[in-house]
């Protein structure tokens, strides 16, 4: 009897070679998906899934700029509100203050020196920073708005106020009032950076599908609130407003407080620093609101990257369970392989000759 062994035997185990390699790339392939919890490490694993994969990255990455834009300005109107508020109280402070002069004169100095004191906190209040963006500086958030808050008594604006002042006497209440009204006013001795007063824009916050906001008030200006007594006891700006008034009692002093023209220029004065907390106020409830919207638009994106995140999870992320289970068949398939290639690799002409 004789035996042989056909090429086919060969071809068996050559088989069984490449079915090993190919379950061996799978093991490779899901221990891979068990470690990192992707299906693929790159794009072109997730097969058609990829166009997916690639269009929620590019959304999330974009939700994710917008949203890093409104988080931004959230810090820059929460130190806003509070700076506005400090304005709006130091206001309130000497309407009350300069009330109290039309009743007792005498106190004219100490009032006078307390004034200049809170000009140059409220010039201080005004330069405002959040890291290196000056908060009321609007665009030009680069610039001081107030150029040396420290220095403000010794600006040219409170010069010029201060020289319209020393003709009280000569000049009468209504013509000096007229006088530093003019001064404070757009046009006149600005305590303002020249950039700001030149082309000063409020800063807008982009929140994503068309909508904009703006962020806080130009130092200079007003951003919604409108300030009573406009030409007559305002300058249109409750800032310009509350730097006059606080200017003008400090340049008051008891030499000034017998003559005639004093009670009516404190009453003036009142009328100014009680319009600028009126409009103050009126900012402030304004920022409220774009705080509250801005508030509202960072819900809705915190929820858009989750829910985009979840859909591109369900794209790239390994069903962990499922994998395990795809691991442990394709380990035991790969054993077997191991056995079939010893087998076969055994074969040998002397098994098959007679003993």
């Amino acid at each position: 009897m004789s035996f042989s062994i056909s090429a086919t035997d060969f071809g068996t185990l050559d088989q069984a070679i490449n079915a090993t390699q190919q379950i061996k790339q799978q093991v490779n392939t899901l221990t891979a998906e068990t470690s990192s919890g992707y299906i693929s490490s790159d794009y072109a694993g997730l097969g058609q899934n990829a166009s997916v994969s690639l269009d929620l990255s590019a959304e999330i990455a974009s939700n994710n700029g917008v949203a890093a834009n409104a988080n931004s300005a959230a810090n820059i109107q929460q130190v806003a509100q509070t700076a506005m508020g400090q304005i709006e109280s130091i206001a309130s402070n000497f309407a009350a203050q300069a009330t109290t002069l039309e009743t007792v004169p005498s106190s004219a100095t100490t009032v006078a020196a307390s004034a200049n004191g809170a000009l140059q906190q409220v010039a201080q209040l005004l330069d405002t920073k959040v890291g290196d963006i000056y908060v009321f500086g609007g665009e030009d958030s680069r610039t001081p708005p107030v150029p040396d808050p420290n220095n403000i008594t010794g600006s040219a604006f409170y010069t010029a106020i201060q020289g319209a002042m020393a003709g009280l006497v000569t000049n009468g209440a209504a013509a000096t009032s007229a006088a530093t009204l003019a001064i404070a006013s757009p046009g006149g001795t600005s305590p303002f950076a020249p950039s700001l007063e030149a082309a000063g824009v409020q800063t807008q916050v982009d929140l994503g599908g068309g909508t904009r906001v703006a962020l806080a008030p130009l130092a200079n200006a007003n951003s919604n609130a409108t300030s009573p007594g406009l030409g007559t006891t305002s300058t249109g700006s409750y800032t310009r407003d509350l730097m006059l008034g606080l200017a003008t009692i400090g340049s008051l002093g008891s030499a000034n407080s017998n003559d005639p023209s004093f009670l009516p220029l404190v009453q003036s004065t009142v009328a100014t620093l009680q319009g600028a907390v009126s409009a103050a106020n009126g900012d402030i409830g304004a920022l409220g609101s774009r705080q509250s919207q801005v508030t509202a638009a960072q819900t809705e994106l915190a929820n858009t990257t989750t829910a985009l995140t979840t859909q591109i999870g369900n794209v790239q992320d390994a069903d962990l369970a499922q994998v395990a289970a795809q691991l442990a068949a394709a380990q035991n398939q790969l054993q077997a392989s191991y056995q079939v290639i010893s087998t076969l690799s055994q074969l040998s002409l002397s098994k098959f000759l007679p003993t």
